[in-house]
């Protein structure tokens, strides 16, 4: 999620998010919150194959129907699919993918290549976000605000603005240029590793763009730009699900990120993203223990809305209601909870 060009963080106006210690959290015993911190290489090593061969799968599907009718159908396929990199992608940032350090720092790049942010500005501009989530003004992931519109929605979903925006923000960063903002979560001695980066992704592009004057077939552009614009909505629905129309300026993420109950494959292709209320709480905590995370303080959180659909359904409801009462938010639902521990 891109959001440094789109929201300056410069809105004195706001309250400054609460120190770490100020925010909500539940009550879990130390030990057990030990061992739910360990990181495994193991469900990183499944998941990421998960993902290879689901990837592998659908572009030789898309191969099969190159030149023909079903290159259409076959393109969003793998372009939802590709598109699931973010959760790869999004947990190697937090160094919690893989035990072994070099492991996540590959999956970590390979994966940022294709969902096309460069991994340092990913990895600290995703801290920045969990030290201030959905803080206005501070949340340096935060790309829109209440109240939303029925066009801004349909502009975040469709994946056309975002890619735009974070490909200047690539050029910028090739050559060397970071704004006041990013300098403010950026260290000092990661700014040559991110601009070096810039510069690796953007000759990857090139030569990817380049390579039909070679190969003397479009198949490679389209295969990740093309299906990336083609099928990226999919994974947008779900990113959208995060934080959209939650309350702002809250210290509590049960009220400002939205959890989500999903099916088993969605959750190996999302990583376990769906427990995002968790992931907040405990950023620290691997994607493979947060389930375990769910079962110990469920009774404390809202009830998960059921899937991206219907979050994004939601969402809309929202939207439709705030050209008439602005302040409106998603409110999350503890009835189910408490009725059941009553």
């Amino acid at each position: 999620m891109v959001a440094s060009d789109t929201l300056q963080n410069s809105d004195s106006q706001q309250a400054r998010p609460p120190r770490p210690q100020g925010w909500w959290a539940p009550d879990i015993e130390r030990a057990r919150l030990i061992q739910l911190l360990r990181k495994r290489d193991v469900p990183g090593l499944l998941f990421f194959s998960i993902w290879l061969i689901s990837t592998g799968m659908t572009t030789w599907l898309l191969a099969i129907a190159w030149g023909t009718f079903w290159v259409v159908p076959a393109l969003v396929l793998h372009g939802a699919v590709l598109s699931f990199a973010y959760a790869a992608s999004h947990e190697s940032a937090h160094g919690t993918a893989f035990r072994t350090p070099w492991l996540n720092e590959a999956v970590f790049y390979i994966t940022s290549f294709v969902f096309g942010e460069e991994p340092m500005y990913r990895r600290y501009s995703h801290g920045r976000h969990h030290l201030a989530t959905w803080y206005p003004g501070f949340d340096s992931q935060m790309p829109y605000r209440n109240p939303m519109s029925r066009a801004l929605w349909l502009r975040e979903t469709a994946g056309i603005i975002g890619p735009c925006i974070g490909l200047r923000q690539m050029v910028r960063h090739a050559r060397g240029f970071l704004n006041d903002d990013e300098r403010s979560f950026v260290p000092a001695a990661k700014v040559r590793q991110l601009m070096w980066g810039a510069r690796l992704f953007l000759g990857g592009y090139v030569l990817i763009l380049a390579s039909p004057l070679i190969l003397h077939s479009a198949f490679l552009p389209v295969a990740l730009f093309g299906a990336r614009l083609a099928g990226g909505w999919v994974v947008q629905l779900f990113i959208n699900s995060q934080h959209m129309c939650m309350s702002e300026a809250v210290p509590d993420h049960r009220f400002s990120t939205r959890s989500l109950s999903c099916t088993r494959p969605t959750r190996l292709l999302y990583w376990n993203m769906n427990f995002h209320i968790e992931h907040h709480l405990y950023p620290g905590i691997p994607f493979h223990a947060l389930p375990e995370l769910n079962q110990l303080i469920r009774q404390e959180l809202p009830v998960p809305t059921r899937g991206a659909v219907a979050a994004n359904m939601e969402i809309l409801r929202v939207i439709r209601r705030q050209t008439e009462d602005p302040a409106l938010v998603s409110r999350p639902c503890f009835e189910l909870q408490q009725v059941a521990s009553g």
